[in-house]
C-alpha cells in the first residue's frame, strides 16, 4: 500500500526499507527462501513500476515495456517500434540512478536501462538477439542468459511476448552446436568436492576455507537448467523453479531429479541470504563451513554432490570435455 501511495522518491525509499525488514523477519521465522524470494520479487516489481510512473509521462509508459533480468532485479526496457521520445535516455538514467539510491546495486556488466543496447525498439532488439545466437563472443551468452530470464514489470507486456517468440525463432535458426557452447558456462567453475575432502580434517580448527555459494552451487544449477530449457524451447517461463516444472512435463527430467535440483538450489540460496543479512552486504556469497551446524554441513555436502552429479549430466548430454 505504501508503494502504491508513494508520491515521490522519498516515499518509495521508506517502503524499500520495509521490504528489507520483511526479508529479515521471514528468514528469522524459518519461511522457505522460495516463498520469500517470490514475495520480494513482487514487491520489487511494484517499486520499479511506481518509480517509472513517477519519472515518465503516460505516452512513454504505454509505448515501452520495463523488464527485470537476473538476480539483482534492475530494470531494462523494450520500446515499441516507431515510438521515440527526446528524453528517453534521460528518463532511463534517472531510473537507474534512483534504483542505486534506493539500494539496488548497479550492474557491473552494465546490463541496465541506461545502456542503449538494452533500450531499443522491438525490431532492432530482435535483430540484436539473432546476432547473439550466431556469434561466438562469450559476452553474447551472458546477454542471452539475461534476456531469457527477463520478467515483465510494467508498460506494454505484449512487447516482451514478442521478444520471447523471437527467441524461439532465433534459436531454431542458430547453429545446432550453439546450445552445446551455451551449456559450457555451467562448468566454468571447478567442483568443490575435492576441496571438501581436504576440509573435513580441519573441523574444529581455526583454518578458514570459504565456499563461494554462487560459483559452487547457484550458478551451475541455474545455468544448466536454463540451457536445458532453451534446448527444448521452454522460453515462456523465466524462473528456474518454473523451468524445472516444464522440464518434468516435457519428460526431460524425472520428478525426483527436478525436486532434488530444486531443493539443492533452495539450500544454496538460503545460505546466501543468511550470509548477506549477517554481513549487511547484498553481494555477499561466501560461507565459512566452520560457522554451520553439523546438520547444515551435512546438507551442504549433499547439495555439492547434487551439483557435481548435475554437471556430469550436462557434460555427457552436451558432449563436453571433462576438465
Amino acid at each position: 500500500i505504501q508503494i502504491e501511495q508513494a508520491k515521490d522518491f522519498a516515499s518509495i525509499d521508506t517502503a524499500v526499507e520495509l521490504i528489507e525488514r520483511y526479508i529479515r523477519a521471514q528468514q528469522q521465522n524459518g519461511v522457505k527462501i522460495g516463498i520469500v524470494s517470490r514475495m520480494v520479487q513482487t514487491l520489487n516489481a511494484q517499486v520499479f513500476t511506481k518509480l517509472w510512473q513517477l519519472i515518465v509521462p503516460d505516452d512513454v509508459m504505454n509505448n515501452t515495456c520495463v523488464i527485470v533480468m537476473g538476480s539483482e532485479g534492475r530494470g531494462e526496457q523494450i520500446i515499441r517500434d516507431g515510438f521515440d521520445h527526446p528524453q528517453l535516455a534521460e528518463y532511463a538514467e534517472t531510473f537507474n540512478h534512483q534504483l542505486a539510491t534506493l539500494g539496488y546495486p548497479l550492474c557491473d556488466g552494465n546490463i541496465m536501462m541506461n545502456n542503449s543496447m538494452w533500450r531499443q525498439p522491438l525490431k532492432q532488439f530482435e535483430s540484436q538477439i539473432s546476432l547473439w545466437f550466431k556469434n561466438t563472443d562469450p559476452m553474447h551468452g551472458i546477454y542471452l542468459s539475461a534476456i531469457l530470464d527477463g520478467e515483465y514489470v510494467c508498460g506494454d507486456e505484449s512487447l516482451l511476448t514478442h521478444v520471447r517468440e523471437h527467441l524461439k525463432v532465433a534459436h531454431r535458426q542458430s547453429d545446432p552446436m550453439f546450445v552445446r557452447q551455451f551449456a559450457r558456462a555451467a562448468l566454468q567453475f571447478g567442483d568443490v568436492n575435492q576441496w571438501w575432502q581436504k576440509f573435513v580434517p580441519l573441523l574444529g580448527k581455526t583454518n578458514h576455507h570459504n565456499i563461494d555459494l554462487k560459483k559452487a552451487g547457484i550458478f551451475p544449477l541455474v545455468h544448466g537448467i536454463r540451457t536445458m530449457a532453451l534446448e527444448h524451447d521452454i522460453l515462456q517461463v523465466p524462473s528456474t523453479r518454473d523451468r524445472l516444472k516444464a522440464l518434468v512435463q516435457a519428460q526431460v527430467l524425472s520428478q525426483e531429479r527436478a525436486t532434488t535440483l530444486g531443493e539443492a538450489l533452495e539450500f544454496f540460496m538460503d545460505q546466501r541470504l543468511s550470509v548477506a543479512l549477517s554481513t549487511e552486504d547484498r553481494h555477499a556469497r561466501q560461507v565459512d563451513p566452520m560457522t554451520l551446524s553439523a546438520l547444515e554441513r551435512d546438507v551442504l555436502k549433499e547439495c555439492l554432490n547434487v551439483v557435481k552429479s548435475f554437471k556430469n549430466q550436462l557434460r555427457q548430454h552436451y558432449q563436453l570435455e571433462i576438465n
